[in-house]
Order: C-alpha cells, then sequence, then structure tokens
C-alpha cells in the first residue's frame, strides 16, 4: 500500500471515529440548564472541525498543497475554540459578544497571515509555529476554566484538565522537537497528526462524556434526598446522614438537639381549601421554618405536615430558644394562597442526645415532647431533657 492510501486510510478512520463519537452524543442525557444543555452541541463541532483539520494537514501530501493552507488554520483553531466553548457550556457559562468578536478576529487574522506565508518564499516551520501558537490560545483558555470551574474532583473533570495540559504540552514543548529531527514534513505529519489528534479527540470525549454523567448522577443522588415538594430534605437523607452529624458531633464534643414540630389542624386547612392549598402552605411553612434556623441547621420533612430540625452543635437550652423563635414565626406569618392568607399555629418537641443515645433515641424523645406540647394545647415548644 502507498503512502497515499495509507493517508486516505487514516482520514477513513479517524472520520469513523468522527461518526461515532457524534452519534453517541445524541444519546447523552440532556441537562435541564440551558447553556449546559448545549455542550453536546459544542462538542460535535469540535469533533466535525478536527478531522476537518486533519484532511486539511494531509492535502499537502495529496498534492493539494492550496486548499490544504486555506483551511488548516481556522479548522484546527475553530475545534481548539470548540474544546473552550464545550466546557464553557458544560459549566453553564456564557461568552459576552465581545469576546465573540475577539475569537472570530483571531481566527480570521491568523488564517489570513498563514495563507500569506504560504505564498511567500518563508521557511516552512514559521507556518507550523503560527499554528501551534495560536492555537495554544484556545487551550490556554480552556485550561483557566476548568481550574476555576471545578469545584469538586470529579474523573471527567481530571481527565479534561489531563488532555487540555497534555495537548498544550505537545503545542509548546512538543513541536520544536518535530522540527528539529523531522524533515521530510509532507509525507511525515499526517502520520504524527493522526497519532496526536486521536489521542486529543478519544481523551476528550472520554472526559466530556464522563464529567457530564457523573454531574447528572450527582444531581440525581441530589434529588434522592430532597423533598420534591417543599425543597427540605426527605427522610432518606435523615436515615443516611443523621446519625454522621451526630457521630461528627461527638467526635468534637459538641452538643446536638433535635426539634420536631407539626402544623396545628392542618387536615382542616386540606378540607377548607383543597390539596392544592394544602400543598402551597406547607410550602410556605417550610420557608418559614427554614429562614428562621441557624446556618448548618438541616430541616427535614419526615412526612405530611412534620418536620424535624437537626441542631448540631447546639445545646438543649439554646434548641429550646431556637424553638420557641421558630414557634412564634409560625403564629405571624400570614401564608397567602390564591388571595387568602391563612393562619398557622405549629407545635415543637425539643430534646437533646446524651452520650450512649442513638440519633433515633433522640427522634423518639422529641415526639414525645411534641405529643406534649400538642395534648397542652398546640401552638407551644414542650422539651424533653435526653
Amino acid at each position: 500500500m502507498s503512502a497515499i492510501h495509507h493517508i486516505h486510510f487514516l482520514i477513513g478512520v479517524l472520520g469513523l471515529l468522527v461518526l461515532v463519537g457524534v452519534a453517541y452524543s445524541f444519546t447523552l442525557p440532556t441537562p435541564s440548564h440551558h447553556y449546559k444543555a448545549q455542550s453536546p452541541r459544542f462538542a460535535r463541532y469540535f469533533l466535525f472541525c478536527i478531522w476537518v483539520g486533519y484532511l486539511s494537514l494531509c492535502l499537502p501530501a495529496l498534492n493539494y498543497p492550496l486548499t490544504g493552507a486555506v483551511l488548516v488554520m481556522p479548522s484546527i483553531l475553530t475545534a481548539m475554540y470548540m474544546i473552550y466553548m464545550t466546557l464553557l457550556r458544560r459549566y453553564g457559562c456564557a461568552l459576552s459578544q465581545i469576546q465573540v468578536a475577539i475569537i472570530s478576529l483571531h481566527i480570521s487574522m491568523s488564517t489570513v497571515v498563514y495563507v500569506w506565508l504560504f505564498f511567500i518564499d518563508n521557511p516552512l516551520w514559521l507556518k507550523d509555529w503560527l499554528l501551534c501558537l495560536s492555537g495554544a490560545i484556545p487551550l490556554i483558555l480552556a485550561l483557566r476554566l476548568i481550574i476555576t470551574q471545578t469545584s469538586d474532583d470529579t474523573a471527567g473533570d481530571k481527565l479534561n484538565l489531563s488532555t487540555v495540559s497534555t495537548a498544550l504540552l505537545v503545542l509548546i514543548l512538543g513541536m520544536p522537537v518535530y522540527f528539529v529531527f523531522v524533515s521530510d514534513t509532507t509525507f511525515i505529519t499526517p502520520y504524527i497528526a493522526f497519532i496526536v489528534i486521536f489521542l486529543l479527540t478519544l481523551l476528550f470525549m472520554l472526559g466530556f462524556v464522563s464529567s457530564l454523567m457523573q454531574t447528572l448522577f450527582a444531581k440525581l443522588l441530589t434529588q434522592v434526598y430532597v423533598d420534591a415538594l417543599t425543597g427540605t430534605k426527605n427522610r432518606h437523607y435523615f436515615y443516611k446522614e443523621a446519625p454522621a452529624r451526630l457521630a461528627h458531633c461527638r467526635r468534637h464534643k459538641q452538643a446536638f438537639s433535635l426539634v420536631a414540630c407539626d402544623i396545628d389542624h392542618f387536615k382542616y386547612v386540606n378540607d377548607s381549601y383543597g390539596h392544592p392549598a394544602g400543598d402551597e402552605v406547607l410550602k410556605q411553612f417550610a420557608h418559614e421554618l427554614e429562614v428562621n434556623l441557624r446556618e448548618g441547621d438541616i430541616l427535614i420533612r419526615m412526612g405530611g405536615e412534620e418536620f424535624l430540625a437537626l441542631l448540631p452543635d447546639c445545646d438543649l437550652m439554646h434548641a429550646n430558644t431556637l424553638a420557641n423563635r421558630l414557634c412564634q414565626a409560625v403564629r405571624d406569618a400570614q401564608i397567602k394562597v390564591n388571595d387568602i392568607t391563612i393562619h398557622l399555629t405549629a407545635s415543637f418537641g425539643v430534646a437533646s442526645i446524651e452520650d450512649g443515645d442513638s440519633i433515633f433515641d433522640g427522634i423518639r424523645k422529641a415526639d414525645e415532647a411534641l405529643y406534649r406540647a400538642k395534648a397542652s394545647g398546640r401552638d407551644q415548644v414542650k422539651r424533653v431533657q435526653a
């Protein structure tokens, strides 16, 4: 097989990889965020542009040097910017009109200079250096974006960081070696470019898909622990996290208290105004509680109109004071539903957890105090020393 046939084969292999990547991108779950939902689209643009860029690098060896010179700079540079745009959308960010204009100007001017260098008598490495330095700019922007936007060390973000960093090192450190040791660039370039572009494309797509899937998985995991109606934590969260919170406080010699609460006569609200109105009352009631809790306290909807507040680093006296503040806040709140103002009261039970007690011992004692509050006339706070 001749060198020309080898190059055709490599173009076809890379094209097949691009087609598989594009097809697979359509099967990925779509994030609900408007900008994040656009990231697979820019990943597809990257795949197409990088294939056109590789084709352009091969054209001189296929006896189309002028066409290659015209296409190589805009296609490679656009592909690098598509990496940046994919990551930008992946993190829910957008470009300003000025930034778009600057990027367009960069691609246009670099292309003009590259084609001009093609027509004048100049060393071959000068055009190659222009291509490398121009391509490094969007990669630097992408690297900076990953570093500044990544809040957790997910495998996908690590892979994206490694991929972009490696591509920069290849451009900055690998090209001088290439210029020194490779003389017949016309036929050697397609082989070296294929290896570099193939690995870059594969690693970037793996990193992007991994990062996207991990984010969606984390979102789903979060939704498992959030009450869909009120936005507070739910019973699943309590069973998984509450024992760990108690253990943390014990390790640091901190008190831990619980406040159980229940809306008084909530059945009357549902019967009088309907269940949709009752749902709205629950949402606003939960909001009143949350805005009056301390930072670090956790409100959990245990079911129906029953809520539980976890109060780390809070002893019984301070928990009782906090519960009275919550009781007063509910009493003063004006719950508006369909132009109707509904006044609520709630009953509260407070308990602290001593050494040897489990979190379930604490919730049992808080419930006992809550039952006492209801039996004593409701709209009040009772406490039990654990």
